[in-house]
């Protein structure tokens, strides 16, 4: 039996969509009155913040971390995308819902040879085409410099740079993401709100007049249209994590051939956009520190991680990593936040994958 949209919609469960998103690899869903509560699979492969909601009377998934609201439908079709998995909307969108509203098995679900290109990161055959904005939208926002970013030492120069703009309705920092071309297809806030940052977390898409700004993040690098000159001279690139770490690094050197995942993962589609536009010879993996002291569960959880991803595409690029053994960095900070000589310290002593 055909359901229309809207049925669909409608008979989702709170008790349907915690399977369906046990299914899709949930590590935990913690269930309230009004509102599931998950990781952010929508797009970590694995791991990520419990910042997915699901909320029962309008049916949207939320992700307070990247990706905004959605629709169940593309909800789904969102996943599959940040994971590079080639996909049939009316048979793994539309009938995988279907299915699970009329209370079958998700048999429609990743079949085997579906399975494989998840797991082979099977690239396309042709670009992911990302939604372009005017750049007008831009200019409803102040010019002011955030005070909180220049007493963290990033220059004005790389504010400027990277169109660093000020809401002063919404109380953040504006962060907007091009792709290679140089068009605008997201927009990011830092919330200096300390309530908003704690409840939604520290960076969301920026919402306008009801349209969220959001885009997926693992179709795209932070800083690459800007960063690819400088990747094509030094023949390396830098990765970390944060858009707040280009700035610091750009800081640093002229030429800048620093880019951001934004998140903690290297997604395939990010490493064919390196693939196909720069001339780099390495990769140096420069992700936020994860562990208090090295020789501990976390620090070898944390370099076990990092080798672990780096040897996974080691056949197309030399990959290294930043692990730090003796302590110049914090917990949690960027490989950058301690200056540009502890950088340099770090950067000299990384983990190189042969």
């Amino acid at each position: 039996m055909s359901l229309l949209y809207q049925e669909i919609v409608d008979a989702l469960t709170p008790e349907l969509v915690e399977s369906l998103l046990y299914k899709l690899g949930a590590q935990e869903v913690i269930k309230k009155d009004s509102y599931l509560i998950t990781n952010t699979i929508c797009h970590n492969v694995e791991d990520g913040s419990i910042k997915l909601y699901y909320y029962y009377d309008t049916h949207l998934f939320v992700c307070y971390t990247q990706c905004g609201p959605q629709s169940p439908f593309n909800f789904l079709k969102h996943y599959y995308e940040t994971r590079d998995i080639a996909y049939d909307w009316y048979r793994d969108v539309y009938c995988v819902l279907a299915n699970l509203t009329n209370v079958s098995s998700l048999s429609s679900f990743a079949t085997p040879a579906y399975k494989s290109k998840k797991d082979k990161y099977a690239r396309r055959n042709k670009d992911i085409q990302l939604p372009i904005y005017p750049k007008s939208i831009l200019s409803i926002f102040s010019d002011d410099l955030p005070t909180e970013w220049l007493l963290e030492g990033i220059t004005e120069e790389s504010m400027v740079k990277y169109d660093i703009k000020y809401s002063i309705s919404q109380n953040k920092i504006i962060i907007p993401h091009y792709n290679i071309s140089g068009e605008l297809i997201g927009i990011r806030g830092r919330a200096l709100n300390k309530e908003e940052a704690e409840e939604f977390g520290k960076y969301m898409p920026v919402k306008l007049e009801n349209k969220w700004y959001s885009h997926p993040l693992g179709l795209n690098l932070y800083g690459l249209n800007i960063a690819r000159e400088a990747i094509n001279k030094t023949k390396r690139v830098i990765i970390m994590e944060g858009e707040k770490s280009v700035l610091k690094y750009d800081g640093f050197y002229r030429d800048n051939n620093c880019v951001a995942v934004c998140g903690s993962n290297l997604h395939k589609t990010q490493l064919d956009l390196l693939l196909k536009y720069t001339k780099t010879a390495e990769i140096v993996i420069a992700f936020d520190k994860e562990y208090e002291v090295p020789v501990s569960p976390q620090g070898e959880e944390y370099f076990n991680k990092l080798y672990s991803l780096c040897n996974k595409y080691k056949q197309y690029y030399n990959f290294s990593f930043i692990y730090d053994k003796e302590g110049l960095l914090s917990l949690k900070d960027s490989p950058v936040d301690r200056g540009k000589e502890v950088f340099e310290e770090l950067l000299k002593k990384r983990v190189i994958i042969t």
